[in-house]
């Protein structure tokens, strides 16, 4: 079956072109920060940034991935999907690698779920669902890492109780998600109300890339191309789970902390001297911003963050921008496993069997 007939090129032409005019828009920002910089400045910062503290921030970057690997690992193992460890971390790194190119600061998950539930169509719904649990968690340790930096830091932002609030809200929208999956309330008629979405949502055969798999793991009644139910029934799969949302939650938080501890020590390696709970703060709200899917990895919008809360600090807006390269370059270096794994390793599928959604 050719490309035209699948629809695949032009599904590659409209990532592509997306990619172009995000790139093209965190250009425009680069240039336009820079433009009102000494570059000369910036440069000399970055070449006498203290060896010591780099090497240091890249070491401490390279453990998120295996964080946010296990993080993953435990909410699959709820849910009985049997992924061997080192293909959850192959599919970590890969997730991270898809991050420096797709819009937002965290679309590559997206990736990593689509593999994975190639490998196991029969638990497609599940392996999805896995990773919107993880993402969930990753917003709750957010909110919880940056109203503790906010509570701790030194140099708060102006109007903290209006910061604090938000966080707040937000929080307490985050946890209304997960009960509404969690707390078994009127389920059959929550299920029904679902499926009949679900066929109404179902994708068209045209726009499929492949013949449907089995329908072992499909629910009687399933139409094909159904994805909202299958998706449904991976979350409410979780009840009964609390220890592992649980934990899920505090390996975020751990991913958080570490990889502010690796900017707060790039920040160090330049000369800034704010302390750790500021530097997070600062950072955590950067990458709020970078979510914007309005540039390739959040390029531009985060350094204009950066430069604009720590010139408020008293902080050169050269070196300021020196430390969001500095932010970016760390990226790179959390990628690159990612870049490699993708292209030199084949993953074998794996053993599971008998699960389904």
């Amino acid at each position: 079956m050719s490309a035209t007939t699948t629809g695949e090129a032009p599904a590659w032409r409209k990532t592509a072109l997306g990619i172009a005019w995000r790139s093209l828009v965190a250009a425009a920002l680069i240039t336009f920060i820079a433009l009102h910089l000494d570059l000369t400045r910036v440069g000399a910062a970055l070449q006498h940034i203290a060896p010591g503290f780099a090497v240091a921030a890249m070491a401490v970057m390279l453990l998120v991935g295996l964080i946010t690997a296990a993080k993953w690992y435990i909410l699959l193992r709820a849910l009985r999907l049997r992924v061997p460890v080192g293909e959850v971390v192959r599919l970590t790194y890969i997730a991270v690698a898809w991050n420096l190119a797709l819009p937002g600061g965290e679309s590559g998950n997206l990736v990593k779920a689509a593999l994975l539930a190639r490998q196991q169509p029969g638990s497609a719904g599940a392996v999805w669902a896995s990773m919107l649990i993880d993402q969930l968690s990753l917003s709750v340790a957010q909110l919880l890492v940056g109203v503790m930096t906010l509570l701790l830091a030194a140099h708060p932002p102006a109007h903290l109780d209006a910061w604090l609030g938000t966080a707040g809200v937000i929080l307490a929208g985050v946890l209304l998600v997960y009960a509404l999956f969690l707390l078994p309330i009127r389920a059959q008629q929550v299920d029904e109300a679902v499926a009949r979405v679900s066929r109404r949502l179902a994708i068209p055969q045209r726009w499929r890339r492949a013949p449907l798999p089995s329908r072992d793991g499909e629910a009687p009644g399933e139409e094909p191309g159904e994805w909202l139910a299958p998706l449904w029934r991976g979350l409410t799969r979780y009840r009964g789970h609390i220890g592992s949302l649980m934990a899920a939650v505090g390996l975020a938080m751990t991913y958080y902390g570490t990889i502010f501890l690796a900017y707060w020590l790039a920040a160090r390696g330049l000369g800034i001297t704010l302390d750790y709970p500021d530097i997070a703060w600062i950072l955590a709200l950067a990458g709020i911003a970078a979510l914007l899917p309005i540039t390739v990895a959040g390029v531009g919008v985060r350094e204009g963050i950066i430069v604009y809360f720590l010139k408020e600090r008293g902080i050169a807006p050269e070196t300021a921008l020196a430390f969001s390269l500095a932010v970016l370059a760390l990226q790179v270096v959390l990628g690159t496993p990612g870049i490699l794994a993708h292209f030199i390793h084949v993953a074998p599928r794996p053993q599971a069997q008998g699960e389904s959604v």
